[in-house]
């Protein structure tokens, strides 16, 4: 009888423990530009995250050091300095408890998100009430916001294909597509669309010939 109990008390055991090995929680993953992506992961998916994760970092160093060799050896970056404080090593971050089921921490994701989604949008107000204090934009300094913004995304999309090369794998990234080669070039404006004088002159030739055009008189 002792040891039915015992064999039964020990399925019970490995019940659990294979309930508790499916539990699902809410991270908050950051990429090297640190923008962020909200992921479900069960215990098995975070475990295969946070050693990625750690591999990333401890190679990291090398990569943005060969990088930035690279970059100040190009004449053109002369002027220009190493965005090195714009790429961050990925991270993450931990916003609920465990969830015995999937569907119970998609359900509690959506309120998470919601709630991100009204911030950002007070946010989003809260910088356009104080622009409006501070009156205009200088388009000078916008475009140089804009360009280092647009060197920066280049180099941490170059750092990110280096660190793939060096690890063998992709290192996923949220918030650009990290597809750059060696040299991070600025993104050109598109040229403007010239106004289509050719129509017009062809136009205004018409309405000239009209009125050169002599009256023909009345046959008598």
């Amino acid at each position: 009888m002792k040891k039915i109990v015992s064999v039964i008390l020990l399925g019970w055991v490995g019940l659990v423990g294979t309930v508790s090995a499916e539990a699902f929680a809410i991270y908050q993953v950051a990429d090297m530009a640190g923008s962020t992506e909200y992921q479900i992961l069960s215990k098995e998916e975070f475990a295969k995250l946070s050693t990625e994760i750690k591999e990333e970092q401890k190679v990291l160093a090398a990569v943005v050091t060969v990088a930035k060799k690279e970059w100040e050896s190009d004449k053109e970056n002369k002027t220009t300095p190493f965005p090195a404080s714009k790429i961050k090593p990925r991270m993450f971050k931990k916003l609920s408890q465990d969830f015995p089921k999937k569907e119970t921490a998609e359900d509690r994701l959506s309120q998470i998100e919601e709630r991100a989604a009204k911030k950002l949008e007070e946010d989003k107000l809260d910088k356009s009430k104080n622009r409006g204090s501070k009156g205009k934009v200088d388009p000078k300094d916008a475009s140089k916001d804009a360009l280092k913004e647009t060197l920066a995304k280049g180099v941490i999309a170059d750092v990110n294909r280096r660190m793939a090369e060096k690890l063998g794998r992709e290192v996923p990234s949220y918030g650009f597509v990290a597809t750059a080669g060696k040299k991070a070039a600025p993104a050109k404006a598109a040229p403007a669309k010239a106004a289509p004088e050719k129509e017009v002159k062809k136009d205004d030739a018409k309405k000239d010939d009209a009125k050169k055009e002599p009256e023909k008189k009345p046959a008598q």
